[in-house]
């Protein structure tokens, strides 16, 4: 029988071994992290207690910008071999979304899928023994959409129902402006639009001096004070829905991408 050897193992060429790019000035032999699942062994008529087994934790907990670059969660390997073919499921946590993975499936290669929105992805090994011997990484980004204050957000990573976090911290944001000068409306039915800064985000969205904001980030609007209030809950680099009314009283929507400053 031929075989194949990964790092420092050698395997039948019916396994499969799943491996990925270490992170620089990692061990790539380091030893798999304490495990704390379960799993039961049978002998004869009893049952003996279950022993520990799970994947191990991620290795860092990145801290991303929103808007801004991608970062990776590391996994590290749990050095065991499975009989059969086998799944990773990847959900990304809150406002973010998954960019790419790294994994290398040997000799045979596996299945790699991103959702489009980037809110999970799979990758399914092929038939017949595989080893996942060397640490995986999911890229994260954070979306603009992301609330203002610096907060910690969780996903998964699910190996063949063995589970563990996937989390991420989103650092603190900057307001967003929006770019106009705001009066109270007498009936408070909305703000009056007193001004437009030239070539701001309510600029391009469309609006103009006149128009009546009744409706910010989905956030109904009667005076001055709501909006500022919705508008500061928002951070710069977002895209929010704006509902307004026309002098002429015909009511319409558009989207406004914040920005830091003018």
């Amino acid at each position: 029988m031929k075989h194949v050897t990964v790092g420092r193992r050698t395997a039948s060429m019916g396994a499969v071994a799943l491996i990925a790019l270490a992170l620089p000035g990692a061990a790539q032999g380091a030893s798999a992290l304490p495990a704390t699942g379960s799993a039961a062994l049978r002998t004869g008529s009893a049952v003996l207690p279950a022993s520990p087994v799970r994947i191990p934790p991620q290795q860092e907990v990145p801290e991303l910008d929103a808007p801004g670059p991608a970062k990776p969660v590391t996994f590290p390997p749990d050095r065991r071999t499975r009989p059969a073919s086998g799944t990773f499921t990847f959900t990304a946590p809150r406002y973010t979304r998954i960019t790419r993975l790294e994994m290398n499936c040997r000799p045979r290669p596996c299945a790699e899928a991103i959702a489009t929105d980037g809110s999970t992805a799979t990758v399914r090994m092929g038939p017949g023994r595989w080893g996942w011997n060397l640490p995986v990484r999911v890229w994260l980004q954070a979306d603009p959409s992301a609330p203002v204050p610096r907060a910690r957000y969780s996903g998964s990573l699910n190996v063949d129902g063995e589970q563990q976090p996937l989390d991420v911290i989103i650092t603190e944001g900057k307001h967003g402006i929006f770019g106009i000068v705001r009066e109270d409306t007498p009936d408070n039915s909305g703000v009056l639009v007193a001004d437009v800064a030239p070539g701001g985000p309510a600029d391009k969205a469309g609006i103009r001096t006149g128009d009546v904001i009744i409706s910010f980030n989905g956030k109904p609007i009667t005076n001055s004070k709501e909006q500022v209030a919705a508008r500061t809950q928002v951070r710069a680099g977002a895209t929010v829905p704006v509902t307004y009314r026309r002098p002429d009283g015909s009511v319409r929507t558009t989207e406004a991408t914040l920005v830091e400053m003018l």
